[in-house]
């Protein structure tokens, strides 16, 4: 291969980069100037989904919500024990143990060698996969046959198991993103319900 040609691809690559920079930029100005020109033409005033007044009614029994107060998420821990801790009894946060895998020396028997259909969960320890579980089931205020089929767990059938798959990658990839610094858990939207509040 010619070095010349991987010149120009190298250019043409981080030319394509920067014009995308600028247009993107010039598009979301120009689309905020757009929605404060429309919100100081009607007079609304934006409203945080979070507010008392945003006028939506919260779901029976969700703990209230104070205008500009952040509630954290509580610390992951390794070793949690969350199935027998009285937060796994009372609806109270269940500290999420980690869902990163075991390093691939390890010897300790992980998850998909213990139990059938693993597929988001596989390399963690085995023995944590029900603490990762409880902690599911108290975060979210239901029992184990809200996702999984009643001494049948391994099948998919029903859609909140395909759900939670789901809200697992949201929650490794947005931990990804947020380092060690901070960390969300289930808890962390849900707050006992089954929805999270809008």
């Amino acid at each position: 291969m010619n070095k010349e040609y991987v010149s120009y691809g190298i250019i043409g690559v981080v030319a394509g980069l920067v014009l995308g920079f600028i247009v993107a930029n010039w598009v979301g100005s120009s689309a905020n100037e757009g929605q404060q020109a429309t919100t100081s033409a009607t007079g609304a005033n934006p409203t945080s989904v979070n507010s008392s007044n945003s006028g939506q009614a919260l779901p029976p029994g969700h703990p209230p919500i104070d205008s500009g107060q952040t509630i954290p998420a509580p610390p992951l821990s390794a070793d949690s024990t969350s199935s027998s801790s009285p937060a796994a009894q009372t609806g109270s946060p269940a500290e999420l143990p980690s869902l990163d895998p075991l390093p691939a020396s390890s010897k300790e028997e992980r998850a998909e060698q213990k139990y059938k259909n693993i597929q988001l969960l596989k390399g963690i320890p085995s023995d944590r996969l029900l603490k990762v579980m409880f902690a599911f089931k108290s975060s979210l205020g239901v029992d184990c046959t809200y996702c999984h089929i009643k001494d049948q767990f391994e099948k998919d059938d029903k859609p909140t198991k395909q759900t939670a798959r789901k809200m697992i990658q949201l929650v490794r990839d947005t931990n990804a993103k947020l380092g060690f610094t901070n960390r969300v858990t289930c808890f962390t939207c849900h707050r006992g319900q089954t929805r999270p509040a809008q």
